[in-house]
């Protein structure tokens, strides 16, 4: 089993790091050249994440976006769940009906708590631990 995001979620996560790494109000066309973050899809993730209140954007000659709050402030879960909307079990494992329907099945659960600790860990991490861990190398793959 694969737990992954949507392109979405990746490219907004390259996003909110690059900010991070730069420190200062970006224009579009740098954070899409310099993170990998294909411009047809970036506005909509800066308008998700400032919907958020993770990214602060201004238009116009000397535009650009910043993070709104400190890179240590912000965390992974709180930068997915901005474009990928709140993490949760939403189809009944065991049968074909909608979570939470009826009695719960004999793997929620199980569900659950690995769902609680996967959040958890995402609570704990922060845009600026992977600022410090590799500035540069991320931002220059262009993966």
């Amino acid at each position: 089993m694969q737990l992954e995001l949507s392109s979405e979620g990746r490219y907004a996560l390259r996003a909110l790091v690059y900010l991070a790494w730069a420190g200062e109000r970006v224009p579009a066309g740098r954070i899409s050249a310099e993170a990998g973050v294909p411009r047809r899809l970036l506005a909509r993730i800066l308008a998700d994440l400032s919907r958020a209140g993770l990214v602060e954007s201004e238009q116009g000659r000397g535009g650009g976006s910043r993070l709104a709050r400190p890179a240590d402030g912000i965390t992974l879960r709180e930068a997915v769940e901005a474009v990928e909307g709140p993490f949760g079990v939403t189809r009944c494992i065991m049968e074909d009906r909608a979570c939470g329907e009826g009695a719960p099945c004999a793997l929620h659960e199980a569900w659950e708590e690995g769902q609680r600790a996967i959040l958890e860990y995402l609570d704990d991490q922060t845009l600026q631990d992977f600022v410090a861990q590799s500035p540069t190398a991320y931002l220059s793959s262009g993966n």
